[in-house]
């Protein structure tokens, strides 16, 4: 029967029905998942609110945010992943193409050969080009610069909602912020990075005492517990075995006193 088919459609007409049904399946996949980051990012943000991503890479995290009506602020300072933004989501976001840090400088920026691992984060890279990412690459490095979240936050005013994922360099975007934000979310890579995870956890911390925690393991686009973390029991949570077996997510960060002052 196959070969009859094969037949009276053809072998090159085959092939293309095949891709053509593979294409399907992947738009179906992207748009499946653009609707369940939408839904998890729906506990945190509404219509109209602004948000920072920082390290939008090329805005798998910026189109579930825009299908919430969000106005959406993307850093990208790696010119492959920014053109791309440019190309996909035009005058419907605000790109800003530099790279954010503790303040204002010019940092070495290191472009990997798979560029959603591209960092600013010598400590980060050594850390797993090793291991997780011993297939990949760092060899071209280019001078970036570097601005802070609070010179963003001057600029665009303050945003509910501020996305963190720069592959170890989250600390240092952080400690260039000095307002209090109702949510954040910053990546974690443990084990290697877990002191770095406690670190971000304690400069949250000392802007607000009432802030809590909660995580999210990989992809998964849902939190761990139906409960959120003081800082003492947050950083036990990411110094134990269990939370350390979850080799990367993000923790996300919910500030009380935010929501006092709205």
């Amino acid at each position: 029967m196959k070969d009859f088919i094969k037949k009276i459609i053809g072998e090159k007409n085959i092939h293309k029905i095949k891709n053509k049904i593979r294409e399907r399946e992947e738009l179906n996949r992207q748009k499946s998942e653009i609707i369940k980051r939408a839904d998890f990012y729906s506990q945190f943000v509404s219509k109209n609110d602004l948000c920072f991503d920082v390290g939008a890479n090329i805005g798998n995290r910026v189109e579930p945010l825009l299908k919430l009506g969000a106005k959406v602020v993307a850093i990208e300072p790696q010119e492959s992943c920014y053109l791309i933004l440019e190309k996909k989501f035009g005058h419907k976001i605000t790109i800003v193409t530099e790279g954010v840090g503790a303040e204002e400088s010019e940092k070495d920026f290191h472009i990997s050969n798979a560029n959603t691992i591209s960092s600013f984060s010598e400590d980060w890279i050594k850390s797993v080009k090793d291991g997780r990412f011993k297939e990949y690459n760092w060899n071209k490095t280019v001078k970036t610069k570097i601005t802070t979240l609070d010179n963003i936050i001057k600029k665009f005013g303050t945003p509910v909602f501020i996305k963190i994922d720069v592959e170890g360099y989250e600390l240092e975007v952080l400690k260039g912020l000095s307002s209090i934000i109702k949510y954040i979310s910053f990546e974690y890579t443990v084990p290697e990075q877990t002191t770095k995870a406690l670190n971000c956890i304690k400069r949250l911390e000392s802007l607000n005492k009432s802030v809590e925690f909660n995580y999210s393991v990989g992809e998964s686009m849902k939190l761990e517990n139906s409960i959120w973390y003081n800082v003492e029991d947050m950083c036990n949570l990411v110094q134990s075995k269990d939370f350390l077996n979850t080799e990367f997510g993000d923790i996300y960060v919910r500030n009380q006193l935010a929501k006092s002052i709205e």
